[in-house]
C-alpha cells in the first residue's frame, strides 16, 4: 500500500495569489473561501493535505470549506500557520494583515490591480500614481480608545496592502498608523514618517480624508477638506470630531459626498469597527469616479 505524497505548495503559481477572488478572500480573512478556491484550483490537494500543511484538524478544514464554521478568522497565529503552510507570498500575506516572511523589497504596486489603476492605465499604459489619503484625528477625551486601536491596525493593513500614500500631522492617529506599519510589517522602504505642520498642508494634496476621533484640530482639517471639495470618510464609533461630523452629515447631504445613503449608513453600522471601516474606505476609494481621472 503506497502512501500518497503530500501536496507541495511550492508548485502554486504566483498568479493564483494575484486573482481578484483570492485577494478578496485574503483581505476579508475569509479562510473558508480561501480554502474552497484553493481546493477548486488544485485537484492534487485534499482537505487532509490542507490540514497537514496548516497544522489543523481535518474536521476544522471540512467545517471551514462547508461553511459550518465561521470563515472569517482574526487570530494571527491561525492566519500565520495558514500563510506559512501554503507558502503564501509576501504581497498576499500583506492582504491577510501579516508581516512579510522574506526580506526582499516589496513590489511598489499592489499585487492585485485596483479598479482605479486599471482606469488610469487605460490611456497610455503608464504606471498609476498611488492613492493619496490624509488620515486625521486624535485621542481626544471624548473618543473611544478601543475603537481607535482596532481601526489603526486595520487601516495600517489597508495602507500597506494597497500602497496608499499617507499625509498626517506630527501627532495623532495618522502617525500611529505609520508607526504600526513600521513596527509590524517592517517594510524596507519606510524608515522615516514625516508629520506635516499646518492643517492645510495635511489636507491639500490628499484625494480622500479619513477621520478617526479627533478634537478641535481635526475639525479644522474637516472644514478645510470641505472647502476644497475633498471626500471625508469618518468613523462615528471612534467618537470625538468623527462622530460629530457624521451626525452633522446625516442632517446635511452635501457633507457626505461621494457616499450614497447605503454607504453612509454602513459607516454607523460597522459590526467590526476596524475591519468593516477599512473595507468601506477601500470600496469608496476604488469606486469613486473622481479617483479615475
Amino acid at each position: 500500500m503506497t502512501r500518497r505524497r503530500t501536496f507541495d505548495p511550492g508548485v502554486v503559481p504566483v498568479g493564483f495569489w494575484c486573482r481578484e477572488d483570492v485577494a478578496q478572500a485574503l483581505t476579508g480573512r475569509d479562510v473558508g473561501q480561501l480554502f474552497r478556491l484553493f481546493l477548486g484550483q488544485f485537484a492534487d490537494c485534499t482537505q487532509t493535505q490542507l490540514a497537514l500543511l496548516t497544522q489543523h484538524d481535518r474536521s476544522d478544514i471540512s467545517n471551514w470549506v462547508r461553511g459550518t464554521r465561521q470563515g472569517r478568522v482574526s487570530d494571527i497565529e491561525v492566519l500565520t500557520r495558514i500563510a506559512d503552510g501554503l507558502q503564501i507570498p509576501d504581497q498576499a500575506r500583506l492582504l491577510l494583515g501579516l508581516a512579510p516572511a522574506g526580506s526582499f523589497p516589496l513590489h511598489p504596486r499592489p499585487a492585485v490591480p485596483r479598479q482605479r489603476a486599471d482606469a488610469r492605465d487605460a490611456d497610455d499604459g503608464a504606471a498609476s500614481a498611488p492613492v493619496h489619503v490624509a488620515i486625521c484625528g486624535s485621542r481626544a477625551p471624548d473618543t473611544d480608545a478601543c475603537v481607535i486601536d482596532i481601526a489603526v491596525r486595520c487601516l495600517a493593513r489597508l495602507v500597506m496592502s494597497r500602497n496608499y500614500k499617507v499625509s498626517h500631522g506630527p501627532v495623532g492617529v495618522g502617525i500611529e498608523v505609520m508607526t504600526y506599519i513600521a513596527d509590524q510589517y517592517r517594510p524596507p522602504d519606510i524608515a522615516l514618517a514625516i508629520g506635516l505642520f499646518g492643517h492645510r498642508n495635511v489636507i491639500q494634496d490628499a484625494e480622500f480624508v479619513i477621520v478617526l476621533g479627533g478634537g478641535a484640530g481635526t475639525q479644522a482639517e474637516i472644514d478645510l477638506a470641505l472647502s476644497m471639495g475633498k471626500p471625508i470618510i469618518a468613523l462615528p464609533a471612534s467618537g470625538g470630531t468623527a462622530r460629530r461630523f457624521y451626525h452633522q452629515a446625516a442632517r446635511d447631504h452635501r457633507l457626505r459626498d461621494p457616499l450614497d445613503d447605503e454607504q453612509f449608513a454602513a459607516l454607523n453600522a460597522c459590526a467590526d469597527p476596524g475591519e468593516d471601516f477599512a473595507r468601506i474606505v477601500e470600496q469608496l476609494i476604488n469606486n469613486d469616479p473622481r479617483s479615475t481621472t
